[in-house]
């Protein structure tokens, strides 16, 4: 698939926090959709900044946030805007590969696959895509409906979850674009 203009993958976002040697993601990042890429935008939460693009992203300890007044705008001006998005723990940035890598003897790399789901009817289950499974439910947001993010059966308010993966149309999986696990109270 050809990304549009502008599109800035997990491997060419930088500079990057360096933890025990390793690069790692921002710890708490905002999430929303891009609508003039196609593709989520991951703006680091501690700067303000752009991090990355992706197509796929985990967070935990996530919360829904609708900012008021650009709602209202949106009402007012019929026309979109950033004023939605999920904050969280950065936990995987990337879409998901049901294949893995793994070392063998300290250098050479074994693929090896997590599932074997070919035998279903569809290209994924829980241990490739595990927003499959049923103790995710899907939400979404719209602004001219809804004043937050609501959950997709019940049309009840979401405003916190454990964990939350966030996809665009291109991911593969069940079609809706917000899994979350409902927080328990």
């Amino acid at each position: 698939m050809r990304e549009k203009k502008g599109f800035i993958s997990w491997k060419d976002a930088g500079p990057r926090k360096m933890v025990d040697g390793i690069e790692v993601a921002p710890d708490r990042v905002k999430v929303y959709f891009n609508l003039q890429k196609d593709c989520l935008s991951v703006i680091d939460a501690e700067t303000g900044l752009l991090y990355c693009h992706a197509h796929r992203v985990e967070l935990h300890d996530a919360k829904f946030r609708v900012q008021p007044a650009g709602r209202e705008r949106v009402l007012r001006e019929k026309r979109k805007n950033v004023h939605a998005y999920i904050v969280g723990k950065c936990h995987e940035i990337g879409d998901v590969s049901k294949e893995r890598f793994r070392e063998v003897d300290n250098e050479l790399y074994e693929k090896y696959s997590i599932c074997d789901c070919s035998d279903k009817p569809y290209d994924y289950c829980e241990q490739c895509v595990p927003e499959s499974s049923e103790d995710f439910r899907g939400g979404y947001y719209n602004p001219y409906k809804h004043e937050t993010f609501v959950d997709d059966v019940e049309k009840t308010p979401i405003h916190k979850s454990d964990r939350v993966v966030v996809r665009d149309k291109t991911a593969i999986g069940p079609h809706y674009n917000i899994f979350y696990i409902p927080k328990l109270t």
